[in-house]
């Protein structure tokens, strides 16, 4: 799965309390298949279905506990040795105990049940969306919604062959995991009979049901198609393109051929996700898969290649081998979001994406008290979706890390070894440190626990004496925490130069301080050779000053890039004043990567999202032109043919900031002609700064453009243009405007997974940010019913204002009353409790030092 937007005791422990909860299956019976027939219209709102279940019960019971929420059963017996007709009765906790008033002996059964159920119709489960007006109908199980669809073991270590029989209008068409081995006729419905599965977890079955269009994969070693709503298949020859280029990248590197029998990849119009692994069944948000090559943008066709092979390195790791528990999901989604890098940047290397580290997105969030570990106990799907965001990154880039210290061969060994041994069975995390660590002969296990079983990570401090350094390490918290003392295993790599001479060194420090001499004393020296590490460094002042002087020239782009991460968290740590930190970021506006520039100005903007208050708004708008400057001289602001990607994503930073908190009229202006073609026509605006334009031109629109986007979002065949039109309109800046758009946000034309796309500018700028947290307050009931119920939770961080102690309390008060309802609220409120407060605190420490700096 990919999140769009999107685990600390010992693995026996983890495993053993969560099996111990009432949210999980009480062991008294084991399934070894499953047939599921499903009688499925589009058209209406309820579905039928039956299912059968071989399974053993495992000792003598009056009752056996399946899953089940939202589904009327209708029937269920037992058949074996004995026959049992049995009750149904749905527990709150996500199960279903079916009861026979006499004892079940040990032995095998079958288990039959009749059942009816509503479509969901808020992304999850079995659920219908309209598209155009035409209904279809959709799959997401992940993480515990097969259980909306048919009673089922719906727990990943119950990994079963399933077959599915579908009933559906002849006039729909009807895909699952597998091909259709026959169908047959009956008047105007249609039944299709699908070929058994291989062993799969429930959360991997999938289908969907409506008119598509299909478009033929050639040159994959097994058939493949990628199917679209109607009137969007002529944007899927992109997809078609990269699926057999990344599959083969996939089975080269495993090893291990592709081991399901097809390759279907379905384009989503409402979606909760960016993507699902389903076996042979891949579902995507369709504005991922779905590529207009005429307005595409660089980032627009790497994210397509990206979340593909993603979703296919998942064939292997998670579906092929698949965690025992969830507390291992963490481990599915980073090794895919690992291996998809890394296909990524070999298939296309112009992408630059090693450029993108992952590290850099979360590690402020992980840096928190709050924030537990990556692998957890998990009991209910709020746990699951607790930081499932940070696993993804965080994950990824401490395996990255190791893949560098123990060597790619090592690492693609262990790999290899461990989907061999576990290949249609269930694993968990330590069996992969073992493969790994007999693949490399290292002690691979340390290094990965002491980052994946502990929150947070290490501040590495430097310190020079001629040919001999000391390095240290403790445990990084933002400024006035008091957390306890930590300790990891950090493969560190120091690199360090002299003139020309420029070498690396490199350590596993696994204890608090360890010394290295090197080959010669360095005149510099940066503590994160090749950006590899999951760790924060310092140096002293003269260290870091000589280490600025030199960046330029002897560190590689990826390094400066993480450069800037790393000092930007030093301003937390309370390590640097803001001023420093302003100071040292203008000097990267001009660097000769635009990216480093690009990255340089969204820090430098973030500070004013911390500190701008009365004292200094009007300091701010001059403040962002003169930044700005260097970047806008030397690019221009309008697109020149044959420039690199990364000049136009700069461009679009440039042109956002220098419109919404620079005040230029003459770029308002422009947005507001450029937005006018773009209704138009969207290829006769540079793709780099659509949205930009677009979001402006809201931000400064009357009625009638509101009206020209609604129109444009309902009427569009075009993902992107429909995403694009959906994101512009939460940035309408007039306050009955704003409420317009709010209004329409409950109305049937957004659909759940929609909502959250459009939530994202409705907070921009501080009076805008009030009346949205009040409609949130008095809209609450129609918000939950309109959401995702995954994302719910995260209600509490729309209502609270930045840097804010009056809104969080108010925050509090509302959301704790229905924490009953709601459990994932206490967690939420728990993160975002830490987080304003350690803004507050940042911004009475340093906001002197910013001012100072803005009145130079």
């Amino acid at each position: 799965m990919f999140l769009k937007s999107l685990l600390t005791v010992s693995v026996a422990l983890a495993v053993s309390s969560a099996h111990a909860n009432e949210y999980v299956i009480e062991k008294l019976a084991k399934p070894s298949s499953q047939q599921v027939e499903l009688t499925l219209d589009p058209a209406k709102d309820n579905f039928s279905g039956h299912t059968e279940i071989a399974l053993e019960v495992l000792k003598a019971t009056n009752y056996i506990e399946l899953n089940g929420i939202d589904y009327a059963v209708s029937m269920a017996k037992i058949l074996g040795a004995e026959n049992c007709d049995l009750s149904a009765e749905m527990l709150k906790t996500g199960k279903v105990k079916f009861a026979c008033e006499e004892k079940i002996q040990p032995g095998k059964y079958t288990l039959k049940v009749d059942f009816t159920a509503p479509y969901n119709r808020q992304s999850v489960g079995l659920y219908k969306t309209l598209d155009q007006g035409t209904p279809y109908l959709f799959t997401q199980f992940e993480m515990s919604d097969a259980r909306r669809a048919f009673p089922v073991f719906d727990e990943p270590s119950y990994k079963i062959p399933f077959q599915l029989t579908i009933t559906a209008p002849t006039s729909q068409k009807v895909y699952a995991n597998t091909p259709v081995l026959k169908t047959k006729v009956d008047g105007d419905m249609t039944t299709h009979f699908f070929d058994k599965t291989p062993p799969i977890p429930s959360y991997l079955v999938a289908m969907a049901v409506g008119p598509f269009e299909e478009l033929e994969i050639k040159g994959m070693p097994i058939p493949g198609r990628v199917l679209t709503p109607q009137g969007k298949i002529h944007l899927a020859d992109y997809a078609k393109e990269n699926m057999p280029r990344v599959l083969k990248a996939l089975e080269d590197y495993f090893g291990i051929p592709y081991v399901y029998k097809k390759l279907d990849s379905v384009a989503v119009p409402e979606f909760p996700f960016g993507a699902m692994e389903n076996a042979g069944l891949v579902t995507y948000r369709e504005d991922i898969l779905l590529v207009d090559l005429a307005t595409a943008t660089r980032s627009k066709k790497e994210r397509n290649v990206s979340i593909i092979a993603h979703e296919l390195a998942h064939q292997w790791y998670g579906n092929l081998v698949t965690m025992k528990w969830w507390n291992d999901l963490w481990l599915n989604e980073a090794f895919a979001s690992w291996m998809a890098a890394k296909i990524t940047a070999q298939i296309n290397p112009e992408f630059e994406s090693h450029l993108d580290l992952p590290q850099n997105h979360v590690m402020a969030l992980d840096a928190r008290l709050s924030t537990k570990p990556i692998r957890k106990p998990i009991k209910t799907e709020a746990d699951i979706m607790d930081g499932l965001g940070l696993a993804y990154s965080k994950g990824s880039a401490v395996l990255s890390m190791v893949e560098n210290w123990i060597g790619e061969e090592a690492f693609q060994q262990g790999i290899r070894a461990y989907l061999k041994k576990f290949s249609y069975k269930n694993a968990e995390a330590a069996d992969l440190w073992q493969a790994l660590g007999e693949a490399s002969n290292k002690d691979v296990a340390s290094v990965l626990k002491s980052f994946i079983e502990q929150s947070s990570f290490p501040l590495i401090k430097v310190t020079q004496d001629g040919k001999k350094i000391n390095i240290s390490q403790s445990r990084f918290v933002n400024a006035g925490v008091d957390a306890p003392a930590q300790l990891w295993n950090v493969p560190v790599a120091i690199k360090y130069g002299a003139g020309d001479k420029v070498k690396t060194a490199s350590v596993l420090l696994n204890k608090e301080t360890q010394q290295l001499t090197l080959d010669f004393e360095p005149e510099w020296i940066y503590p994160d050779q090749g950006a590899m590490g999951y760790y924060r460094w310092v140096l002293n002042d003269a260290q870091f000053n000589a280490l600025l002087e030199n960046a330029a020239d002897k560190l590689t782009v990826r390094e400066r890039l993480a450069l800037l991460s790393a000092v930007d968290s030093l301003l937390d740590a309370g390590v640097i004043s803001a001023a420093h930190l302003m100071q040292t970021l203008e000097a990267f506006v001009s660097d000769a990567h635009p990216l480093v520039a690009n990255t340089a100005l969204g820090y430098l903007a973030s500070q004013k999202r911390v500190f701008e208050d009365d004292s200094n708004r009007d300091l701010w708008p001059k403040f962002i032109r003169n930044s700005i400057a260097p970047a806008a001289k030397q690019y221009g602001l309008t697109a020149k043919a044959g420039e690199d990607a990364a000049v136009s994503q700069l461009r679009a930073q440039v042109i956002a900031r220098l419109g919404f908190d620079g005040h230029d009229q003459k770029v308002i202006d422009t947005a507001k002609a450029q937005a006018a073609l773009y209704l138009n026509n969207p290829e006769n605006v540079d793709p780099y700064l659509a949205s930009t334009y677009l979001n402006l031109a809201a931000y400064h629109g009357d009625a009638k453009l509101l009206e020209k986007y609604k129109q444009t979002f309902k009427t569009t065949k075009d993902p992107q243009v429909r995403t694009k039109m959906l994101a512009a309109m939460g940035y309408f800046g007039k306050p009955e405007l704003q409420n317009a758009v709010l209004e329409y946000s409950l109305t049937d034309n957004v659909t759940a997974s929609d909502m959250r796309t459009l939530l994202g500018g409705l907070g921009y700028g501080k009076e805008r940010e009030a009346l949205f947290i009040e409609w949130i307050y008095n809209n609450y009931d129609a918000i939950t019913k309109n959401l995702p119920p995954f994302f719910v939770p995260n209600l509490p961080f729309f209502t609270t204002a930045s840097c804010d102690a009056k809104s969080l309390e108010k925050t509090k008060t509302f959301f704790n009353d229905k924490i009953t309802e709601v459990p994932g609220y206490a967690r939420s409120l728990s993160k975002l409790e830490e987080s304003i407060n350690d803004c507050i605190a940042l911004k009475n420490r340093e906001l002197n030092s910013v001012n100072s700096f803005l009145k130079r």
